[in-house]
């Protein structure tokens, strides 16, 4: 009798094909998922283009990255965004619901919030003044009180003109603790250069269409992935 040591091995081996022939089947099950969820995605995109800003807003797009372009007597504002993770997450700590509920409830709208940073560049074009906004989770979506702002600021500096990343060796202004007079003066500087509550409702939008579309790109690129040989 063989040691059993080497038994193992002739076991194994005999095991690979149906491992394999396993692996293939999941891989067309996959493919045929992706397929099905790819039609119906299509079926309820809000927006085969890209919406437009309305202010005169130009769009330039990198990936998954956006910058709005925009120039105010010569000014120039310039905001950025990413839709990677702008998504909240949809559970609340909730139980779960039954499979009952779940038939009947319509699934929620997903919205993309993605935080932003404008950067406002004066003519001498050397410094920007930059600030970093977001979308306080409590202030999006409601509508009864029209007077209250959708997107706060939390950081405000300056900054070099072109820089992709803030210096922390540069002065940074937390808004946690400032003064609501000096916040509001800032609330107002924005808006006065087209920065505003329509401007973000409009930017949600846009955001929202944009991660979708990239969402649909994935499933496609990773059906492509699956299925190649």
């Amino acid at each position: 009798m063989l040691p059993l040591l080497r038994c193992v091995p002739r076991v194994l081996g005999s095991a690979v094909p149906s491992l394999r022939a396993l692996h293939t089947e999941g891989d067309k099950a996959f493919v045929d998922f992706l397929k099905d969820e790819i039609e119906e995605e299509r079926k309820i995109q809000k927006h085969k283009t890209l919406p437009k800003m309305s202010g005169g807003w130009e769009l330039e797009l990198n990936g998954t990255e956006a910058k709005l372009v925009r120039k105010v007597a010569g000014e120039k504002i310039i905001v950025t965004f990413n839709i990677n993770n702008s998504i909240p997450p949809t559970f609340d700590g909730e139980e779960e619901p039954t499979q009952k509920q779940k038939v009947e409830e319509q699934e929620p709208e997903l919205t993309s919030t993605p935080n932003f940073v404008v950067e406002v560049i004066k003519n001498d074009g050397k410094k920007a003044l930059v600030l970093d906004c977001h979308y306080p989770e409590d202030e999006v979506g409601q509508e009864d009180e029209a007077e209250s702002d959708i997107f706060s600021i939390r950081e405000v500096s300056f900054q070099s003109s072109g820089e992709s990343e803030w210096k922390d060796t540069n002065y940074t202004l937390n808004t946690d603790s400032l003064d609501w007079a000096l916040y509001d003066h800032l609330m107002d500087f924005l808006a006065d250069r087209g920065v505003d509550n329509t401007f973000a409702d409009e930017l949600v939008e846009l955001s929202t269409a944009l991660e979708h579309q990239e969402y649909i790109s994935f499933l496609e690129d990773l059906k492509r992935f699956v299925k190649s040989q």
